[in-house]
């Protein structure tokens, strides 16, 4: 195992620290958050990437059903969609990312406007996934109470990405979850351009849309937005995603 970034910046320590007390987790094993983390010393080993990628799929797992518990405890008289829509407003990728920049995780620098919802999310399940195997479940569940708890405003009126909101479309109408297929890739290498459709299955037949975008998820993002206006559901606006 890589050893933790902590190991020779008194800097890197500190923000770990802050990490820890933030998350409501001391680690035992300091290794397992250096491994959470170990995407900000790139270039991996193939097997230090595959030990991380354990991390965030254990980390996305916990994260789901403490979330999950939480919003069921603190809404015990909400509808199953709502509590859906309240999970989804932190467990999409969109709100990972949000909860890793509240929780201030160290992020590396890999885009001029920073990094992208993705590596912010999968940095977050990677942090979760190693809290839960160095101390089991109980520091991730009162993290999610107290992000339910504290959400205010973006509890009552949570933020769901398109994506999100077209697949919970999707299983409320008990359809097939969209499906997403690159069109076509141009441009040059620094500056790409995704044209991106997707399908789904609405009640007059299926719908298929087509958007484009800096990114890939951008593309999705936007293409999936489209849908819903398609479907005649309430659609997030547009918005830049890295």
């Amino acid at each position: 195992m890589d050893p933790s970034p902590a190991d020779t910046n008194p800097a890197a320590e500190s923000t770990l620290d802050s990490l820890q007390e933030t998350i409501g987790h001391r680690f035992r094993d300091v290794g397992l958050l250096g491994l959470a983390l170990s995407t900000l010393k790139q270039p991996l080993t193939p097997e230090t990437a595959a030990a991380r990628q354990r991390l965030e799929f254990l980390g996305d797992a916990a994260w789901n059903f403490a979330l999950a518990l939480a919003v069921f405890r603190a809404h015990p008289q909400g509808p199953p969609g709502d509590l859906t829509r309240r999970r989804a407003a932190w467990s999409s990728r969109g709100g990972l990312a949000r909860l890793a920049k509240r929780l201030g995780l160290p992020t590396p620098s890999l885009a001029p406007l920073g990094p992208s919802h993705r590596v912010l999310a999968e940095l977050l399940e990677a942090v979760l996934g190693a809290v839960v195997e160095d101390g089991g479940f109980d520091a991730i569940r009162e993290l999610a109470a107290r992000v339910i708890g504290q959400g205010g405003e973006s509890a009552a009126h949570p933020f769901v990405d398109a994506k999100s909101a077209l697949q919970m479309a999707a299983l409320a109408r008990q359809e097939k979850l969209p499906s997403y297929r690159l069109v076509e890739k141009r441009g040059p290498a620094h500056h790409p351009t995704f044209r991106v459709a997707v399908t789904v299955r609405g009640a007059h037949g299926e719908i298929r849309m087509e958007a484009e975008g800096g990114s890939r998820q951008a593309a999705e993002q936007e293409a999936a937005r489209l849908a819903l206006l398609g479907l005649g559901e309430p659609s997030p606006p547009p918005h830049n995603i890295s």
